[in-house]
């Protein structure tokens, strides 16, 4: 519960306004809710009148806001790095995803937790860490917005770390089990995992409630003629049919069950699919192993079915989060909306304590004030003491000037020497198991050169010649071409070559590299 804040309103600014008033007084309880559309021409002036709106409607005296903005530069992460003083976590953090980030790393805000520490057999500590950033100018400028209204942003929350909270808080049975969450909004959906009620694990998807509503809206040709769905007829099938179970479903005299299922089939599957790939992923590079329940969060709750739908192609229980009986709900809110709203209620309970994307300075703004005011008669008296010494100091300044340049010459030459010296260490191992080798590791490197496309960029070729396995990175631009095409392609092509079995795509997922839409992938592969 935030401490010394007795009320808070939540902002979730996404596809649409979504506004929360909670009151923490007695108990935990929402108060009043409310969901605005929004349209990108009119986003800011929509979100201060309807905020506005808002606090009169609900007599809210209160100044406190947690705010959950759309941020199209967000990226979530883990790693592991070599344990460092906490005074130089956070840039040894951006030093390690420097790759992933296309834009200035001296412009974002930066926060992270430390999910576990452990010690290798040759005593070297390692932190593995949960981390998420953004750009600052595009969080500022919501926070901004706030502060025209007298409001004071708390937090500037992330949705899968709500989950935390919700977990921790109002699921005490599962909060020790590992757990994931399957979220699915108009415009996104991703799969998180839960370990002790921590996340561990996020991974966005192809897929989201606007990929099922358009997968309704194609057309189809049945004995009946053509059909095609209005938006209104597929928004009716997804959230009041949903995935059929029986063969006597039907939507009006339309359509069938076996013709909703097959016009779903494709964008189920993949989502399965998907949380298959997530799944071994997480269990192969972080060695989570297997999960004990996977709960259905955001609009997906609306959709019948789909949790026996996903129960029988993971082989894993699968149902609906429901907390209808844990939390106090006004009588005027509709519960199932509420419901696909439990990420963003999450970060207000005990906001102190997880992921906060506020930039500095807007953060504690009246202790900064007090604080301030004190630090003028400091300075004044630092003033008098630097002024005084500053004449005995000037003397040696230029010569101390002379020996830190001196050093940071040193330094900068010693950088790039242990760098060369790094890489030919990596070249040299590398050439010596190709020596100690019998794989035909040129006609290998030749045959992957010649197969390879020009619209396909390789980052990274490992392989591990004793086990005869290895990874392929890289990714595809997809501006003028179709990039699931082109790396079907590639697999297709390298699995018809002599040299490569069991070729398996662990990931694939869209970003952005040079201003440019991209599909980045991460194929696994064995050597006969």
């Amino acid at each position: 519960m935030p401490t010394g804040n007795e009320s808070v309103i939540i902002v979730d600014i996404s596809p649409k306004l979504t506004l929360f008033n909670v009151d923490f007084r007695d108990e935990i309880k929402i108060t009043s809710l409310k969901i605005v559309e929004l349209t990108k021409d009119r986003q800011d002036e929509i979100v201060l009148n309807s905020l506005r709106q808002f606090i009169a409607e609900n007599n809210i005296t209160h100044k406190n806001v947690i705010l959950r903005p759309s941020l199209n530069s967000l990226l979530i992460k883990r790693i592991q790095i070599l344990a460092v003083p906490d005074r130089e976590l956070s840039e040894a953090i951006k030093w390690h995803i420097k790759e992933d980030v296309t834009y200035d790393l001296s412009r974002v805000v930066l926060d992270y937790s430390v999910i576990k520490k452990t010690t290798r057999e040759d005593g070297s500590k390692i932190f593995d860490i949960i981390c998420a950033l953004a750009k600052e100018e595009e969080i500022s400028r919501w926070v901004l917005l706030l502060k025209q209204l007298g409001l004071r942003c708390l937090l500037v929350g992330i949705l899968p770390f709500g989950y935390e909270k919700i977990i921790e808080t109002y699921l005490a049975q599962e909060k020790n089990k590992t757990l994931g969450v399957l979220h699915l909004s108009e415009d996104i959906g991703y799969f998180a995992i839960y370990k002790n009620s921590k996340l561990e694990f996020y991974r966005v998807l192809p897929v989201s409630i606007n990929n099922l509503k358009e997968s309704l809206r194609s057309v189809l040709v049945s004995d009946k003629g053509r059909i095609e769905l209005s938006d209104q007829e597929a928004n009716e099938v997804l959230f009041k049919v949903g995935i059929p179970q029986d063969n006597a479903v039907s939507y009006r005299d339309k359509l069938d069950a076996g013709q909703i299922i097959s016009m779903l089939r494709s964008v189920l599957e993949r989502l399965a699919v998907e949380i298959k790939r997530s799944l071994a992923y997480y269990d192969s590079q972080f060695k989570g192993g297997r999960i004990d329940k996977i709960l259905i969060c955001g609009s997906a709750v609306k959709i019948n079915n789909i949790e026996k739908f996903l129960n029988k192609e993971l082989s894993l229980n699968t149902e609906k989060i429901y907390l209808k009986d844990k939390i106090t709900v006004s009588p005027r809110i509709d519960s199932q909306v509420f419901a696909q709203n439990y990420a963003a209620f999450g970060l207000a309970l005990d906001y102190k304590q997880t992921i906060n994307l506020l930039p500095r300075e807007f953060r504690s703004e009246k202790i900064e004030m007090l604080q301030r005011m004190s630090l003028r008669w400091f300075a004044f008296i630092v003033f008098l003491i630097f002024g005084v010494s500053f004449i005995f100091a000037n003397l040696g300044i230029r010569s101390y000037r002379a020996r830190l340049d001196n050093a940071k010459l040193q330094l900068n030459v010693l950088s790039e020497v242990k760098l060369l010296k790094s890489k030919i260490d990596g070249l040299n191992s590398f050439i010596a198991d190709v020596k100690d080798s019998q794989l035909p590791i040129a006609q290998i490197l030749n045959k992957l050169s010649y197969i390879t496309p020009k619209e396909l960029l390789l980052s990274e070729f490992s392989l591990d010649c004793d086990s005869k396995t290895g990874t392929i990175t890289g990714f595809v631009k997809g501006s003028d071409n179709n990039p699931d095409a082109v790396l079907n392609k590639f697999i297709t092509d390298i699995e018809d070559s002599l040299y490569f079995i069991d070729v398996n795509i662990v990931s694939v997922e869209k970003s952005s590299k040079e201003n440019a839409e991209v599909v980045d992938f991460h194929i696994d592969f064995k050597l006969p």
